[in-house]
């Protein structure tokens, strides 16, 4: 199997003096038109967003049931609804009086509403699990997992994403069911969500869920995962949190997601223990993670712009970017290539779910299926041997390229040194070009002093960073896959 093309972008320095949110620096007006135009700039890639069709793991959202039939029926239908609403939106605004016009407006929201109902089941949605799973949960019953699903989701979307959560990692998932509106009703949502702010009823549910699971004296960890505009909603949530909840309690989270739609992710820097050695700040949060392939319209609209053309924007955790890879689905897409389930076949987990009087918290139990829970599951005396045999993963095995361009701009550009770096910086007669990745070339001027492209570096080097992160797997460098299986990370010290 080919080593797949990875490329890391190294998490920000926690330094409040560098990064702030646009909402920070931009009205919210200018911000929706921006992000607008950024939007229709990448639609060239939507047609990818389900690329490659093909599969060789049946269990994910290919696979032909009654269910996916009735969300693709919807989904066209909301689609072709909407399309029409948008294009007789403005006609009808200048021509049809006030309160027909305020009616109509009405009316088109009932039929959407209507449309959409099918797919639309309760706002939270706890993983089954077959008896292995059950099991290994409860041995974390101090640990809460939570994820919140992306667009054009329905609610037995939602319970497939959280049954192979809870399938790969040996935990009982909650899932927080965004519900769907069709593709331009969400998209619509996510623009009001990241430029005006606007907390919809997902973010409201998702602050209660994970305020409560952080303010709970048992959970010691909390793991929060986002898919899409979940990953929207993940940093709205912590937006919300930060100001309300002390910082012993947010330091419980870690947070990972998987083709992000955020444009911003706020961790802010606390100071260390007085008796550490290493008095500099550090974030809050200790593991933010966020995945993305590299042809997915939607990090390109979210976390990989915001990472790679917003220097100044707060964008907490580490970015691991699959170079040349397409699609968007969670499970297809992201979930069977980074964290791929052995012997995975339609049949691994259909079948009865019954109640259980297990743990509260620990779900449904699925009686069938333990087999293919058995082929992930890590045996605690032969550790090492079961990371190479049965968590095997191309993805996980391959060595990231460090993106030191965007490393570079994101750690080293202040707020306001730039420009007085641009005026003051003077070229140094030793001075050599060195290619970059877009082409440009980036002489050292005085001293820490850098230029790329043109962007003034005003010190530190992008080099730090390779020697850092140089040469390691993503195995090595990821957090998450070390939860594969029910396994968890090794203690810190």
């Amino acid at each position: 199997m080919a080593t797949p093309n990875i490329k890391f972008i190294p998490p920000q320095m926690a330094d409040p003096s560098k990064y702030t949110t646009r909402a920070n620096r931009q009205g919210p007006l200018w911000l929706l038109l921006k992000d607008t135009c950024i939007l229709i700039s990448v639609l060239r890639y939507l047609p990818l967003l389900f690329w490659p069709m093909k599969s060789k793991n049946g269990d994910n959202e290919k696979k032909t049931s009654w269910a996916s039939i009735r969300d693709i029926v919807v989904q066209g239908m909301l689609f072709i609804v909407e399309t029409i609403f948008l294009i007789l939106f403005v006609p009808a605004l200048v021509s049809l009086p006030g309160v027909l016009f305020f009616a109509v407006s009405i009316a088109g929201g009932l039929l959407i509403q209507l449309i959409a109902w099918p797919t639309q089941g309760p706002r939270l949605m706890q993983s089954n699990m077959n008896p292995e799973t059950l099991r290994e949960s409860d041995n974390h019953q101090d640990e809460r997992w939570v994820f919140i699903n992306g667009i054009c989701t329905s609610s037995s979307g939602l319970q497939e994403n959280v049954d192979r959560l809870s399938l790969l990692f040996g935990r009982s998932v909650l899932g927080i069911h965004n519900q769907s509106y069709g593709m331009i009703g969400d998209v619509i949502e996510c623009l009001l969500q990241r430029c005006l702010s606007y907390k919809t009823m997902d973010v409201r549910v998702a602050c209660e869920i994970v305020k409560g699971c952080l303010m709970d004296p048992e959970a010691k960890k909390v793991v929060l995962i986002g898919h899409s505009q979940g990953g929207i909603i993940v940093s709205m949530v912590l937006d919300q949190l930060f100001p309300e909840l002390p910082n012993e309690s947010m330091s419980k989270l870690e947070i990972y997601t998987f083709g992000s739609a955020a444009s911003h992710f706020h961790n802010p820097p606390i100071l260390p223990r007085t008796d550490a050695t290493d008095s500099s700040p550090v974030d809050c949060i200790k593991y933010i993670e966020h995945y993305a392939n590299e042809y997915d319209m939607v990090p390109r609209w979210g976390v990989l712009y915001a990472t790679r053309a917003l220097l100044t924007n707060r964008y907490a955790g580490a970015v691991f970017v699959h170079m040349g890879a397409t699609g968007h689905m969670f499970i297809q897409h992201y979930l069977d290539h980074i964290f791929p389930v052995p012997g995975m076949t339609d049949k691994a987990h259909n079948g009865p779910a019954v109640k259980t009087n297990g743990s509260a918290g620990n779900g449904h139990v699925v009686q069938n299926g333990e087999s293919t829970r058995q082929l992930i599951q890590t045996h605690n005396h032969h550790v090492e041997e079961a990371q190479d045999v049965e968590m095997g993963s191309s993805y996980l095995d391959g060595i990231p390229v460090v993106d030191e361009q965007a490393s570079a701009k994101r750690q080293d550009v202040t707020l306001g040194s730039l420009v007085k770096a641009k005026k003051n910086a003077t070229p140094s007669k030793s001075a050599r070009p060195s290619a970059t990745t877009n082409g440009d070339a980036a002489p050292t001027l005085n001293g820490n002093v850098h230029r790329i492209g043109s962007f003034v570096i005003v010190k530190g080097s992008p080099s730090t960073q390779t020697q850092k992160y140089g040469g390691r797997t993503v195995r090595q460098i990821s957090r998450l896959w070390l939860y594969l299986g029910g396994r968890s990370p090794p203690a810190e010290k």
